[in-house]
């Protein structure tokens, strides 16, 4: 399947001024013409554990598929020049009850309000190479993340309120979190597996959505290539 690009998250982020890609940053970042990102996903979902979204154009029992994923970007993540390390990005949103085609409902695109404007470029770029499809309608907006990986239990949330994750972590006998490996993750080039967890979760924006005890995991994905 060919999926279009992110053009409407592209359009609603001029809109809120983050402008075209700056590639202004440290020195000590690397390559200007390359990408290195690795990010780590507070994921929930509707679906219950574990997500058939990832085998199959459409949600379990043809459901809409309402999610909340908090991303904090591990250290040495850069987009050109940019450091990326630390900053924090989340998506909430529906992508309907069939994508086979590559359109998706809507989202909203929260970056931190820590995220200088060079990051809040360099992530939009992140978020198209990640997420090769087309949004019916995209919201871009600004909060405060909260995001800690925890021990038994993982934790994200907007200090608005707006949005919240709560994950359980599914353990095996030997006390480690039961994982899922050889599986694509989103346009990731590479994942080191999909950590369980039971989640708790909300969405209370002009769509508003809550669950309990649905669809979670930890992820960390790696993306690559050259600035074009």
């Amino acid at each position: 399947m060919t999926r279009k690009p992110f053009v409407y998250l592209w359009t609603a982020v001029l809109v809120v001024g983050l402008g075209a890609v700056l590639l202004a940053g440290s020195d000590e970042m690397g390559d200007a013409g390359t990408y290195d990102v690795r990010a780590t996903a507070i994921e929930a979902c509707s679906c219950p554990l574990f997500c058939s979204c990832y085998y199959n154009a459409e949600p379990t029992g043809g459901h809409k598929c309402e999610f909340n994923l908090a991303y904090k970007f591990e250290d040495g993540s850069h987009w050109g020049e940019t450091d990326l390390s630390g900053a924090k990005v989340w998506l909430s949103g529906d992508l309907g009850d069939h994508f086979g085609d590559g359109t998706t409902e809507w989202a909203v695109v929260t970056l931190d309000n820590a995220t200088t404007p060079e990051q809040r470029a360099a992530i939009d770029n992140w978020v198209g190479r990640m997420f090769p499809v087309q949004w019916e309608k995209v919201e871009v907006r600004t909060d405060d993340i909260e995001w800690d990986r925890g021990g038994e239990v993982a934790r994200a949330k907007m200090t608005s309120g707006l949005a919240e994750v709560e994950l359980r972590k599914v353990l095996n006998e030997g006390g480690d979190q039961a994982k899922v490996l050889n599986t694509q993750y989103w346009g990731s080039d590479s994942n080191e597996g999909f950590l369980l967890a039971h989640s708790t979760h909300h969405f209370h924006g002009e769509t508003s959505y809550e669950y309990d005890n649905h669809n979670g995991f930890l992820i960390t994905s790696r993306v690559t290539g050259k600035v074009e």
